[in-house]
């Protein structure tokens, strides 16, 4: 088919879409954004916001059945990230004067399609799909989104909808630590040892449980009243850094391949040296300074000194045989493949530890602010009343193994 013809007949299917809406009094959608940076107060509740209209022949537009609240969403809400995600949003709609605000939050999701692009080939109306969207990306925390379909993949079908939707960020965040700036996969990580920091919260959590999958003796470190639920993720070592005890401990346990941190050099006097010497050891964390730097600096000069610290840490650690490695969340469909196929076995499983309905939002954005997660924080656009009540009395941690 000629391509003009292929172009005339994915606008013909976007007008027959945004027509049939229309009558059904769809125009408009209920979707949570900010005017503002600030607190979890600044939300403001959008009834008359645009459904997303498909742009790209690789979209599809996804009604929203769950989503989450990760602790990047609260940090955007206070203008981190800002410089640079205006920057990128800058190159992708080619304009200088890119549409900053409203601000529309949320990475993860789980949905059903209602509309696909005419090179979306994989899928159709109706399919069940999971995803994550990039920082700079229109949120999830709406009726309706847009994803590009190398960012989704077909849902776990063993799951509900809200259990999906505490994966795709998180997992996709720990996968990118451990495989791409780990050095670890399957046929290699058996026997490895592995300290892993920050284990409460979504990307701690999956990689305790890839990590053993893999293979693996995982050393974990969280708090107190935590003890108990990490350790029943499988990780052989469970240190309490609430213990008089816990540095001793920690350096008698010195040796690890890698160290994967979740929150940002909690023990910087300990990490770099519990790795292996001349092992090719690699100590990994999630928690980069770049867009901090960029947000206090300026973008030029942010990256520049960014730089300067990447390479002076770097330094520092190949001395003596181990490498120091800033990892990054990388949306990817195809991985999301690969963790719902773990889903579906029942070798990964949802660890959830609240469900908010959509209309509180901004209550399950105070929750995450506070800290000390155990599991994530889930929203179920379409619990009621009721349901919400039942959450609320149990006090656990939802985690299905």
């Amino acid at each position: 088919m000629h391509p003009s013809h292929l172009w005339r007949k994915g606008v013909l299917s976007t007008c027959r879409f945004l027509h049939s809406a229309q009558k059904c009094g769809m125009k408009t959608m209920q979707a949570w954004q900010a005017f503002e940076y600030g607190s979890p107060e600044k939300l403001q509740l959008n009834t008359m916001a645009e459904i997303p209209v498909i742009k790209s022949s690789i979209d599809v537009l996804v009604k929203v059945h769950a989503a989450s609240v990760n602790p990047l969403d609260v940090c955007m809400l206070e203008g981190y990230g800002s410089t640079a995600f205006n920057f990128v949003r800058q190159v992708n709609n080619c304009s200088l004067t890119p549409q900053e605000f409203p601000l529309q939050l949320g990475r993860d999701f789980s949905g059903t399609i209602v509309h696909v692009g005419k090179c979306a080939k994989n899928y159709k109306v109706g399919d069940e799909v999971w995803g994550a969207l990039s920082p700079w990306q229109t949120g999830t925390h709406a009726e309706y989104v847009l994803a590009p379909i190398c960012y989704i993949s077909k849902k776990p079908s063993s799951i509900s909808h809200a259990e999906a939707a505490s994966f795709p960020y998180s997992a996709l965040t720990a996968w990118s630590a451990i495989k791409i700036f780990g050095g670890l996969c399957e046929k290699s990580t058996y026997g490895k040892r592995v300290l892993v920091i920050g284990t409460t919260g979504g990307v701690g959590m999956f990689s305790v449980q890839l990590l053993k999958l893999w293979g693996a003796d995982v050393t974990a470190v969280c708090a107190t009243d935590a003890v108990e639920l990490v350790q029943s993720l499988g990780a052989d070592t469970v240190l309490d850094y609430q213990s008089p005890e816990f540095k001793q401990n920690l350096k008698e346990l010195s040796g690890f391949d890698v160290i994967l941190d979740n929150v940002g050099g909690e023990y910087p006097d300990l990490t770099i040296d519990l790795l292996k010497k001349w092992k090719n050891s690699k100590y990994v964390t999630v928690v980069s300074p770049l867009l901090k730097n960029a947000d206090e600096r300026g973008l030029v000069l942010g990256t520049f000194m960014s730089g300067l610290q990447a390479s002076y840490d770097t330094a520092m650690s190949l001395k003596d045989g181990r490498s120091f490695r800033w990892a990054y969340f990388v949306p990817n469909g195809c991985t999301l493949k690969s963790i719902a196929k773990l889903v579906d076995n029942r070798q990964v499983n949802p660890v959830i530890e609240k469900v908010y309905k959509f209309e509180d939002i901004p209550q399950a954005y105070e929750k995450v602010a506070k800290g000390h997660a155990r599991g994530k924080t889930v929203i179920d656009y379409s619990l009621c009343g009721e349901e919400i009540n039942k959450e609320e009395s149990n006090s656990e941690p939802k985690q299905n193994v």
